[in-house]
Order: structure tokens, then sequence, then C-alpha cells
């Protein structure tokens, strides 16, 4: 690559990131953790270059970067140098934040931090929305019921940042609200809201200089049994306890508008410039309510489902943007529509050898991983069964749960 070839440098990189930094035309810098798990040991070797950095380390990051800075003098129609992009909602924090320190491109700080604080961005979209959302503040255990009982029951109640869904908490009642505010801290920091029903939608944008433009909507798959551990013969490999996603979804012209319109409202509102974002909501009698957003993709395998359905490469379109670089387009065949589900273990075992081949068998699947121990944080499914296993399915045809044949339930082993 030339002198003028601009570096993407990534924190805590996936294989597929590093493959997105070459097609575009840059060059890679992966930086890695000192806990990073071994698929970003393996992205880092396949980088044009790697540090190893706390890079949670603020001034332990600019240390091992700061030559990249660009003068508050440079010419605007000069292509940007590098820029400094994360793959979860602390590394996207974290990579603003760097951007702004060294005048590199990128969305700002502010902006990502709007994301994730929920009671911030719920307060703005509010205000911009035909669907606005009651919600409260809560910063002490003692006001929790009170304010609980303002925003009426049901109603959820979650810590006001952190994404993925994690630490959410249905209250129906006032006893519920005082039995959850004795196991909480003195002084938590949380948003109570109304509680939402309907379907859960995801929407995921792609932004470039302020535009955003939707790439896909996908809706969650919930369980049809609640419970893991008896599915029943006939139940479908892919129904039953299955949890994940679908897309595309056909909601019709005039509601898919009214998604549209509430995900790029919601980006607008927040600040949002570059790069990839999901925006989470429910489809609810009144219409689309927020229900989150993040400003990067969320954790493998969402960027392949998107991949196997829409041609994107969320990576590289993301990279592409920020560093100046043409548009990557779209890959010459994607399925159309794709699935993803994570099959729960029984007993938190792993499931057994033939279950798994019994997957991959399945007409459409084209990967399978079994997984042991807790999901990560902010998984893509919403699933935190240990051992799970999940599917990636794209197909040409529109998908169907029952078209896929059933199978009896396998025993699981250690």
């Amino acid at each position: 690559m030339t002198s003028g070839t601009p570096t993407a440098i990534l924190l805590d990189p996936a294989p597929a990131a590093v493959r997105a930094a070459r097609k575009v035309g840059a060059r890679s810098l992966a930086l890695a953790s000192p806990a990073a798990p071994p698929e970003v040991r393996q992205a880092c070797l396949m980088a044009d270059e790697r540090v190893d950095v706390d890079w949670f380390d603020h001034p332990s990051l600019l240390e091992a970067i700061h030559h990249f800075a660009d003068p508050p003098t440079r010419s605007s129609n000069r292509r940007p140098r590098a820029s400094v992009l994360g793959f979860t909602a602390v590394g996207s924090l974290v990579a603003a934040r760097a951007n702004e320190s060294l005048g590199l491109p990128g969305n700002p700080h502010a902006a990502v931090a709007y994301l994730t604080d929920k009671a911030a961005l719920r307060d703005r979209v509010n205000r911009s929305t035909a669907s606005p959302v009651r919600f409260e503040r809560c910063d002490r255990v003692a006001a929790l019921v009170p304010t609980a009982e303002r925003v009426g029951f049901p109603c959820v109640v979650k810590p006001r940042t952190g994404s993925g869904g994690t630490d959410v908490h249905l209250l129906r009642s006032a006893a519920e609200a005082e039995v959850f505010s004795r196991r909480s801290a003195p002084e938590p920091a949380l948003i109570v809201e109304e509680y939402l029903e309907g379907p859960e939608l995801r929407v995921d944008v792609h932004s470039r200089d302020g535009r955003h433009a939707v790439l896909a909507v996908s809706r969650r798959v919930r369980p049809a049994n609640p419970s893991p551990a008896s599915p029943g013969p006939g139940t479908s490999l892919l129904a039953g306890t299955a949890r994940g996603w679908d897309l595309p979804v056909d909601l019709g012209r005039r509601e898919l508008s009214r998604v549209h319109r509430l995900a790029e409202a919601t980006l607008t509102a927040a600040g949002h410039r570059h790069g990839h974002a999901r925006v989470e909501m429910v489809l609810t009698r009144r219409g689309p309510a927020l229900l989150e957003a993040d400003a990067h993709p969320g954790a493998d395998p969402f960027p392949e489902l998107l991949a196997a359905a829409t041609g994107h490469d969320v990576h590289a379109l993301a990279l592409a943007g920020v560093l100046g670089r043409p548009d990557p387009g779209v890959r010459r065949s994607p399925a159309r529509y794709a699935g993803l589900r994570r099959i729960p273990s029984v007993d938190g075992l792993s499931p057994a050898p033939e279950r798994v081949e019994a997957a991959r068998a399945v007409p459409g699947v084209v990967s399978v991983e079994v997984r042991r121990g807790p999901s990560a944080p902010g998984d893509a499914s919403g699933c935190s069964d240990e051992g799970a296993g999940r599917v990636v399915e794209p197909r040409h045809g529109f998908p169907r749960v029952a078209a896929f044949r059933p199978v009896p339930p396998f025993p699981s082993s250690p």
C-alpha cells in the first residue's frame, strides 16, 4: 500500500473487520487489549500491524497512536489519514474520544454517549416522535416504588447505561418494585419506563456524514416454549425454544416508513454521523416506539446475518465512509432472507454432537457454532443460555420455520 493509504485503527477487532479494511483499500492496525479473546488474537495475525495496549485507558491509547494525529490546519479536501473504530458499546465510546483528541474523523463523542445513555436519548427522541414513551430517572433506591407507580404498571427498570438488553427487569406491581428495590444498590442510576407491548424490531442503519440509510429491518423471534428442557419430539430444530432474529420483515409500506422515520430521527437526535448503528423498537398499537440504540453492529454473527440477507458488509461500509473510500457496494447474490437462532442447552450442558450435525443438515443452514459458557454481553440474539448453539440460515425463499424438518430432541452430553 502507498504512503497515502489511510489506516483503520481497530479496537479488539473480529477477523471480519480486518478483511473489511483490506476490501476498502485501507491499512489495518489492530489494537489488542490484555483480555482480548482468541478471535481477536486471530484477527491481529491477519492485520497489517498489531499493537498490544490497554486501550480502555485513554492516555495509553493516545500514546500508542499519537503519530496519526491530524493537525487542525489540514486541508479539508485531503483524505483522512486514519480513524479509530470500536465494535462494542465501550469500544465505540473509546474510539470517539480518541478521534476527537487526535483530530481524526468519526462520530462525536457526545453522540455516542447519547446512544449509551438511555434516559438522555429517550428524552431527546420523545420530543421528535409521534409515540413518546413515559419514563423517569431514578437515582435513589428509596424512590423506586413511587417512581414506578408514577410511570404505571407494568413497567421496565434498567440501568441508564449499557446495551444488549442486560439487567432489564419487568415490574408488574408495587410489591414487585419493593422486592426489586431491596436487592438494588442504595444509589442506582436507573431508568423506569412504561412496558412496550408488541413485536420487537431491529433496524440496522449506515450513516455517512450525517445522512442515514436503512440497510435492513429484522424481527426478534421469541421462544414458543419457555422451557428448554422438554421441547417435544415434533419441535422444529429452529423453532420451539430457539431465540433469534428473522429478516426482512413484511410490515407494509406505511408501517415500514414509520419504522424508518423513527430510526433516522433517533440517530439525528443523538448526533450520529458515521458508521453503523442499530435501533431497536417495539411495534405498539400506537405506532413504533424506541427501545434502545447503539453505535455499533453488535456481536457476531449479526453482521454475517446482514451480509447473507442483504449483501452489505457493515464493517466495510463503516470504514469506507469514515476514511473517505468508495462505497464497497453489495455482493452479487444475497440470499434476500435470513434467520439467526440460538438453541438453548438442557441443564447448561453443551448439545450432543448428533444434534449439532442435525442442525448442519437442515436445508439452508450455512453456519452452526457451539459456545461453552455464558454469552457475551450484548449478544445479537439477546440470549444468555450456557452451552447454546447458534445457527445462521440464509434462504432464497421467505423464512418459514415450519418448513424445517422436525427432529427429535437429542440427549445432551458434557
